[in-house]
């Protein structure tokens, strides 16, 4: 019995990786999906705006901390998750950071797969969401554990962690914000398997 962990290709990632590293019945995979050409593809499309990625760029910079080694394997797209979930055979898989689009064939192998997102779904699901809740004024937020379906960040809620934005306080700070209350979800959900795989010795 075990938990797949795919995080995100970053700083957070790295920094989600070091809270959680040590945990047993852990299998710890890096999303290397996401790349400058989705990006511009995203800014293209409207998805992201120009302003919003140099934000979260400078934001990244600013960042202390380091990505998630290569010793880590990497997932470049379904057909990797596919086959990491034929050879570990996971009770779940939770996403941290992890840009991939989960393929249908992927939900339909039978394997609950649930994403941790830093702010308040459905409302504010999908990219872009910190920066969409300020403009909003919707500073009470939660980062939010739901399960994965075909439709992105849509699928029913698990558990939350609360957390404030702040108006005065600038992009970065905010960022930091949510995703220290989404790094806090993850450690609690890992946390919640572990105690039930006692119980279950």
């Amino acid at each position: 019995m075990s938990v797949l962990v795919i995080l995100g290709n970053d700083k957070l990632g790295g920094l989600a990786l070091s809270k959680i590293v040590h945990q047993a019945h852990l299998h710890l995979q890096i999303d290397r999906s996401s790349n400058y050409r989705r990006v511009i593809r995203l800014v293209g499309k409207g998805v992201l705006s120009i302003d919003l990625v140099i934000k979260m760029f400078f934001a990244e910079c600013k960042r202390g901390g380091r990505k998630p080694s290569g010793n880590y394997p990497g997932i470049q797209g379904n057909s990797d998750l596919i086959k990491s979930l034929s050879t570990f055979k996971p009770t779940e898989v939770v996403l941290f950071r992890a840009g991939l689009i989960v393929s249908k064939e992927v939900l339909g192998m039978g394997i609950p797969i649930y994403n941790i997102h830093a702010a308040r779904v459905p409302e504010y699901g999908g990219l872009g969401s910190i920066a969409r809740a300020l403009k909003d004024g919707a500073l009470e937020q939660f980062a939010s554990l739901h399960e994965v379906t075909s439709k992105i960040d849509e699928g029913k809620l698990l558990d939350s962690e609360n957390f404030l934005l702040s108006p005065k306080a600038s992009y970065f700070e905010n960022e930091q914000t949510a995703y220290s209350a989404a790094i806090r979800l993850l450690i609690r959900r890992i946390q919640a398997f572990q105690g039930n795989e006692r119980n279950n010795e």
